[in-house]
């Protein structure tokens, strides 16, 4: 039998001959493992979310909103502010070369919808025919806005899923007249299932052609929103710049004044939107660090605690030729073998959780390789790094101290 393999079987026969002490050993790195299985697990599925709500804004959209405060996300209540025209969104169109489509938008919230028995309560958007294409939104059925729509100030309408459902639950909208605001408009189309935050469901809507909006229901001219479609993405940075410079000369903004609008990129929405995963998660994954720290020192002290028992069996070892690196060798392999248990058990810990947390809908998780190539690493790492200074102080026993019974 080679030496290694003697070294291997010793170590097997130690740990089972101490079960509770290697159960203790494992325990303490399993629970900083599970903290972090459960931390990635949750922040992978919290970024692809994240990624698709950020994407759900379209990365080649800038956006101009009314007001000059920030607003990456779309403001809580409608604010009534008269600073943005059609004209402006047509000065752009014509002007900013890197622009590809364009659409001036109106929007209100707690517009009244009945049919039949049924009613709702959503958020308007007038809006121009470019404004599907400008959002990448489809329809799973019907037609958007026409351009002739447009020009006959047609009392049509496109219905959000979450409305559509509201309204239609057995389906068959396209066709149907209803009542917005107790005026009657035919439904034109529904729009494909898009999906929702925390803070908004973005299938709850009807959007109708934006001169509808102006002159028949909402009777005035000015804008919430501008939405452009770029040709370049590589140019957002620029376009945008030259979006609220162009802005800037319209509204007659002097120098050091500030803008009356926000010129919205599709960075700002990344960095916003990742902003609280981030801190939470850097949090959490502190919490981890700490808890594997934790463990290690467990180790370290009950190998400690093992060696000082364990005086005389190292003693006979030595005395029968084992050298002082067989020692360091076997204690360093029941450290780092306790510690990858320990990581086994945490990862499937971890991951349960993760996985449970998803199924109650209090977060979003997503299951990887990440977390077992991670658990692997941080407990090879804190098998060696915990184990060196017990399996030192075990090869320097000297062997005659040892087989008396005290350690030298």
């Amino acid at each position: 039998m080679s030496r290694t393999h003697r070294i291997g079987r010793d170590v097997f026969a130690s740990l089972l001959s101490h079960k509770q002490r290697a159960f203790l050993m494992m325990l303490g790195v399993a629970v900083g493992v599970a903290v972090l299985s459960a931390v990635i697990a949750i922040g992978q599925g919290t970024t692809a979310r994240v990624m698709e709500l950020v994407e759900t804004h379209n990365l080649d959209m800038i956006m101009v909103r009314a007001g000059g405060d920030v607003q990456v996300f779309a403001p809580t209540a409608d604010r009534g502010l008269s600073t943005l025209f059609p004209e402006d969104a047509r000065a752009i169109e014509k002007e900013i070369p890197n622009i590809d489509i364009i659409s001036a938008t109106q929007n209100k919230r707690g517009i009244n919808l009945v049919y039949e028995g049924r009613s709702a309560v959503t958020r308007l958007f007038g809006v121009e025919p470019d404004w599907a294409d400008v959002r990448h939104r489809t329809l799973v059925a019907g037609e958007f806005i026409s351009n002739a729509d447009m020009t006959s100030m047609a009392r049509v309408a496109i219905l959000g899923d979450t409305v559509a459902k509201a309204l239609f639950p057995e389906g068959g909208a396209v066709g149907r007249t209803i009542r917005v605001e107790n005026e009657p408009y035919v439904v034109k189309g529904v729009f494909t299932l898009v999906g929702s935050t925390t803070e908004e469901d973005f299938d709850d809507r009807i959007v109708i052609p934006y001169t509808t909006s102006a002159r028949r229901l909402l009777n005035r001219t000015f804008l919430e929103q501008i939405v452009m479609r770029v040709k370049d993405t590589s140019l957002i940075p620029e376009t945008a710049e030259r979006v609220r410079a162009l802005l800037r000369v319209r509204h007659n903004m002097g120098q050091g004044k500030p803008d009356d609008f926000f010129v919205r990129e599709p960075q700002a929405v990344a960095d916003a939107a990742f902003q609280t995963p981030k801190m939470l998660f850097s949090l959490m994954a502190a919490v981890s660090i700490v808890a594997l720290i934790g463990g290690g020192l467990v180790i370290m002290n009950l190998m400690l605690i093992a060696v000082s028992q364990r005086t005389r069996e190292i003693g006979l070892r030595r005395a029968i030729g084992a050298r002082a690196t067989d020692i360091t060798q076997q204690f360093l392999m029941e450290s780092l073998f306790v510690a990858l248990m320990g990581g086994v058990v945490g990862v499937a810990l971890g991951l349960i959780v993760a996985w449970g947390l998803d199924a109650a809908g209090l977060v979003v998780s997503r299951i990887t390789w990440v977390p077992f190539v991670a658990a692997v690493a941080a407990c090879t790492v804190v098998g060696i790094a915990f184990g060196v200074q017990p399996a030192r102080k075990a090869a320097h026993l000297d062997p005659a101290a040892s087989l008396s019974g005290r350690a030298a």
